[in-house]
Parts: structure tokens; sequence; C-alpha cells
């Protein structure tokens, strides 16, 4: 290692000890000027606001738009419709049903043929 003389010690030296300095004014000045912890947004304060309630008229050729949910629970109709739920039914317009699907309305099963004896 290389014998230093003063001044090359002291080049050495001072910023070490301007860091050692800054360090020990930090520890004894920092506490005694932090504030209090709890800030000015942390109280709530009242702020009175006009509130103005709008409530839409809806108009006759304007209905509200009805979202059925896919669950398949069918229901039929008096007219023999079978819907895929309740709420499928309604929005056809439909206010008295059944749960369950329409029975098929069956044709009579035709006679069979009789086909002709090959010999």
């Amino acid at each position: 290692m290389k014998d230093l003389n003063g001044e090359e010690t002291l080049w050495v030296i001072l910023p070490i000890l301007f860091v050692v300095a800054l360090l020990i004014a930090s520890i004894i000045i920092l506490p005694r000027t932090q504030t209090n912890t709890a800030s000015k947004a942390a109280t709530p304060v009242a702020i009175p606001t006009k509130v103005i309630v709008v409530t839409p008229t809806p108009s006759a050729s304007q209905s509200p738009e009805i979202i059925c949910s896919s669950l398949y629970s069918p229901v039929c109709s008096q007219s023999g419709v079978t819907y895929a739920n309740a709420c499928e039914a309604n929005s056809a317009g439909v206010t008295a049903f059944t749960q369950g699907a329409c029975k098929a309305k069956t044709a009579p099963t035709p006679a069979p043929k009789v086909l002709p004896a090959s010999n």
C-alpha cells in the first residue's frame, strides 16, 4: 500500500467524514422535524352537496330490455308452444303456462303395409 502525505490523506478522509456527519445530523434533526403522521386527508370533512334525483319516465313505445338466462327449464303455454324457461315465455307475452315441455300431439300410427309373399 502506498504511503500518503497529509494532503492526500485529507482528501481520502474528507468524503467519509462528510457522510458520517450527514448521518449523525439526520439522526438528531429528523425526529424533531417530523410532523404528525395523521394527515389532513385522514380526517373526513362534511361537504354539503345538492342531490338531484331524476326518475326517467318510460314512454309507451319504449319497454325495458329483459335479459333471460339460458337455463333450460321448459314451460308449456296454453297454446301448446314450449318455451325454454318462464322468462322466455313472459318475454313472448305468455302469462299462463305450466311447468314442463308440451306433450307432442301424436298422429295415429298408420297400419303396417302387408308385403306380398315371395316365392
